[in-house]
């Protein structure tokens, strides 16, 4: 009898694996000839998840795989199709097709589904086009002041530490962007980096990352219906419910409930003759108008801008710090040309003195392609793709754009591609290579709405920091432990010790 059931079980699994394949039979000769490891039916690669217990483990196996197959590489993770892209050729036709602006199912389990990050493309349509003006020229150079400001605090705080042993500053740091961002983007001086908000605001959004990651590499918590039976989904609706307690705060100080009022205009500063917006100001402009936008969406856009602009930059900061501290070298250049700049230690940084900081910027950028804080950007294509005459991405697969791989590829960097080296960035090597060989921001139409906001804030508290301390620190490159938790961390942290400069 036990034979009978077992015979009848395969028979079965056999029938169903078939059907699944014949029904799927496009998809499969669409993906024949790219390359991937070894799928098992019905599962398809679900199977390598399996071992992938902490962050580390996932840095470890995702650069394993791209090492060893080439692009496109496509993973089937049960039904779901996904094309790992990280070819210069592909990545500029993805990336630019208007068949590619959607995002995956896995950038929803972030809660921001109103917000750029992960809004559908016909609400980020029109709300980038509006949005970006709250990121221009004019309104950026306004923000100088209070790039300066924070920054001076960021130093003063740290002083305390001089000639101690070394110490992770990371979040001395992220305090300091998130001060920025909540005085800049939404107008609120809350001073993060002193107030207990700060500290709660970064704690629960480093819980809430895990998690999210956690649910990214975990394919049968997809389903919501699934998910919401976890202790996952109930710690991250109690973290969700904290965070808009501050976003509450943030639309209280900026008297948004009057201001959505159709009696009431918002009062504008002038710039250059113009009346430019902060971002939380035309969000609220939007809601008035009925924009596709409501009151209840406002914090989703803070929450984004907020996780988008702050832990980016601010990871970005401390692996930059770390790399001079790691390159003594580097670091004197780089103080050189900032006194060269601007040599009073007590001047604040112009936009004509940032203008100026251009082995700085190299460094930066640098820093930025050993270490991209979004290794990975999806995408979901609404139609199929032709990448060349062999490969076709089919209507529906997601689509996921492997920058650290590209940003690290022999062919493209050189065989120093791991070695830290600014002159990758000299203007006659950057015209030697393709234009989408380097991607920090992401590319194309959906790119990073905050590329100059993050370049400038980042020079102006490198200015401050070098005119004030000289890093060091006992971390080589051959000792930093990365790991992946949707950003790519340094899981050393920024540990450096700090010496005061002469006066």
């Amino acid at each position: 009898m036990w034979n009978a059931v077992i015979l009848y079980l395969i028979t079965t699994v056999v029938a169903i694996a078939a059907y699944y394949r014949w029904s799927r039979r496009k998809v499969f000769a669409a993906v024949a000839n790219m390359s991937g490891p070894p799928a098992l039916p019905l599962i398809g690669h679900m199977y390598l998840l399996a071992e992938l217990t902490t962050a580390e483990a996932i840095y470890h196996k995702l650069k394993t795989v791209a090492a060893t197959y080439t692009s496109p590489l496509c993973i089937h993770l049960g039904p779901l199709l996904h094309i790992v892209l990280y070819n210069p050729e592909h990545l500029q036709i993805v990336l630019n097709s208007p068949h590619c602006l959607s995002k995956p199912l896995q950038y929803q389990f972030f809660r921001v589904n109103k917000g750029l990050f992960s809004a559908p493309v016909s609400i980020w349509k029109g709300h980038r086009k509006i949005l970006n003006l709250s990121f221009g020229p004019a309104i950026l150079n306004s923000f100088i002041g209070i790039f300066n400001e924070k920054s001076v605090v960021l130093v003063e705080l740290m002083e305390k530490y001089i000639g101690q042993e070394e110490r992770d500053f990371s979040h001395d740091i992220a305090l300091c962007t998130l001060d920025a961002i909540y005085s800049t983007a939404f107008g609120c001086n809350f001073d993060m980096q002193r107030a207990p908000d700060g500290k709660i605001y970064l704690e629960l959004q480093e819980e809430f990352i895990d998690i999210v990651t956690t649910r990214v590499f975990s394919p049968t918590r997809y389903s919501e219906f699934i998910y919401r039976m976890t202790k996952a989904y109930r710690r991250e609706q109690e973290i969700l419910r904290e965070a808009r307690l501050i976003a509450t705060k943030v639309m209280k100080a900026r008297n948004a409930d009057e201001l959505l009022s159709a009696n009431v205009e918002p009062k504008l500063s002038e710039i250059d003759g113009k009346k430019p917006q902060i971002f939380l100001d035309k969000l609220l402009e939007l809601a008035r108008e009925n924009y596709q936008l409501s009151k209840e969406d406002i914090p989703e856009h803070l929450d984004t801008i907020i996780f988008a602009g702050n832990d980016t930059t601010a990871t970005t900061m401390s692996n930059l710090l770390l790399m001079l501290a790691m390159h003594p070298d580097i670091q004197e250049r780089v103080y050189q040309e900032v006194m060269q700049a601007c040599p009073d230690k007590n001047q604040y940084v112009s936009a004509d003195d940032v203008t100026k900081l251009v082995y700085t910027e190299m460094v930066c950028k640098e820093t930025m392609r050993l270490f991209p804080v979004a290794p990975i950007v999806g995408r979901t294509a609404s139609s199929d793709i032709k990448l060349d005459d062999h490969s076709t991405i089919p209507s529906n697969a997601t689509i996921l754009c492997g920058l650290y791989q590209l940003h690290r590829d022999p062919q493209i960097w050189g065989s120093d591609a791991e070695v830290f080296n600014p002159d990758n960035f000299l203007p006659e090597n950057c015209a030697q290579r393709h234009p989408y060989a380097y991607l920090p921001f992401s590319g194309g139409p959906r790119n990073c709405i905050g590329i100059r906001y993050a370049w400038l804030s980042m020079k102006v508290m490198i200015v401050h920091l070098l005119r004030k301390y000289r890093l060091k620190t006992s971390l080589t490159m051959n000792t930093l432990n990365i790991r992946y938790s949707i950003i790519l961390k340094i899981t050393n942290g920024c540990w450096i010790a700090l010496e005061k400069r002469e006066s």
